[in-house]
C-alpha cells in the first residue's frame, strides 16, 4: 500500500519522515521495512496530480482535485485531510473514495481562542482599539462574564471545548445543532429550527459551524438584527454561515457590542475590503484553531488509527457524511 502526502505552501507541514516515525510507533514498522507500506511526499503544487504516483491513500493539506488524483491513480480509495471543514473537497469526490477529516484536533486551542474572544468582547476591547487609533479617551466598565449567556452554533470538537471553557467562567451556554443533541455538557440545547427563540436572549453568539447547504446563510440580516443591543459575535467556523455585510452595518451603527472574525469568504481578505475599516471588529487571519505544536502530531494519530482500521476492514473514524457535508 502506498501513502502519498500532498502539501501546499502555507500548509501545516506533514513530512514523510514524521509520518513514517508515527506509523512505526503504531506497529507498522515491519510493514514499512518490508515494503508493504511506502510513503512519498510532494510540496510543489505544479507537480500535482502526477506527483501522487500509484497512491492508495492520500493525505491532503488544502483543497485538491480528488477526481484528478483518482484519474492518475485508480487505486486511490481514501483521502485524509488535515482540515475539519471539507465542503470544497466534496464536489466531484469519486464515489469509491472515502474522505476523513481532522475533526477533534482543534478543540484545545479552539476552546481557548473562543474564551479569549468572548472575554475580549465582554470588556469592549475592540472599542478600545478603535479609541486608541482615534486618540480618544472613553472608559467602559464591563461586568464579569459570569451569569451572561452564549448561544453556541455547532457543538463539535471546537464547540464542545468552547462550551467547557465558557461554563467554567460561569457563562450559561445554549447549544444549537441540527438535531438538538450533542455529546457535550451544556446548560441548554435546542435544534436549529428553534434558533430564533434563543438568539434574542444571547449576550454572545459563537459559531463553529461547518459550511453545508443547511448552514449557508443561516445567520442572515434578520437574525442578526434580532440580537439584543450590545451582543458580541465570534465566528471560527465558516464565514458563509453569516451575512458579513449586515454584521458590519450593525457594528457601524453601534447596535452590536463587537465581533471577532477568524474566517472570511475570500482569504486572504483583500486590502480594499470594507471589513478592514469596520469599527468594533477584531480580524484574525484564519489562525484561531491551528498551531505548530500539537496539531500535526494529533493529525498523525488520527491517520495511524484509521490506517489500522482500513487494513482490518473496520469503519474509519472521522468519516465524512457526504449527504450532511461534514
Amino acid at each position: 500500500m502506498h501513502i502519498h502526502i500532498e502539501t501546499q505552501p502555507g500548509d501545516l507541514l506533514i513530512t514523510a519522515e514524521a509520518l513514517t516515525e508515527r506509523l512505526a510507533l503504531a506497529g507498522f514498522g515491519d510493514d514499512l521495512a518490508a515494503g508493504r507500506l511506502s510513503v512519498s511526499q510532494n510540496a510543489e503544487p505544479a507537480r500535482f496530480p502526477d506527483s501522487i504516483g500509484a497512491a492508495d491513500v492520500l493525505i491532503a493539506g488544502r483543497l485538491l482535485d480528488i477526481a484528478a488524483a483518482k484519474a492518475v491513480s485508480p487505486a486511490l480509495r481514501w483521502v485524509q485531510t488535515i482540515a475539519a471543514g471539507v465542503e470544497r473537497f466534496l464536489p466531484g469526490l469519486p464515489a469509491d473514495v472515502q474522505l476523513t477529516n481532522a475533526s477533534g484536533v482543534h478543540g484545545a486551542k479552539g476552546g481557548e481562542f473562543v474564551l479569549a474572544a468572548v472575554l475580549t468582547l465582554n470588556y469592549a476591547i475592540p472599542g478600545f482599539v478603535d479609541d486608541k487609533a482615534a486618540r480618544r479617551w472613553a472608559p467602559s466598565f464591563g461586568a464579569p462574564v459570569a451569569g451572561k449567556s452564549c448561544v453556541l452554533l455547532g457543538v463539535g470538537g471546537i464547540g464542545a471545548a468552547a462550551a467547557s471553557a465558557l461554563r467554567q467562567r460561569g457563562v450559561r451556554v445554549t447549544g444549537v445543532t441540527r438535531s438538538g443533541t450533542a455529546e457535550a455538557e451544556l446548560d441548554d440545547m435546542v435544534p436549529v429550527d428553534r434558533l430564533d427563540t434563543v438568539l434574542p436572549h444571547a449576550d454572545f453568539v459563537v459559531s463553529t459551524l461547518p459550511l453545508t447547504p443547511e448552514t449557508a446563510g443561516l445567520m442572515g440580516r434578520s437574525r442578526l438584527e434580532s440580537l439584543k443591543p450590545g451582543c458580541g459575535v465570534v465566528v471560527v467556523g465558516r464565514a458563509d454561515v453569516f451575512d458579513y455585510t449586515a454584521l458590519a452595518d450593525l457594528l457601524t451603527q453601534g447596535r452590536l457590542g463587537g465581533a471577532v472574525l477568524d474566517v472570511f469568504p475570500v482569504e486572504p481578505l483583500p486590502p480594499a475590503h470594507p471589513l478592514w475599516d469596520c469599527p468594533r471588529l477584531i480580524i484574525t487571519p484564519h489562525c484561531s484553531v491551528d498551531d505548530h505544536t500539537i496539531y500535526v502530531p494529533r493529525c498523525l494519530d488520527i491517520f495511524a488509527d484509521n490506517l489500522g482500521r482500513l487494513l482490518a476492514g473496520r469503519p474509519l473514524a472521522n468519516l465524512v457524511d457526504r449527504a450532511r457535508g461534514y
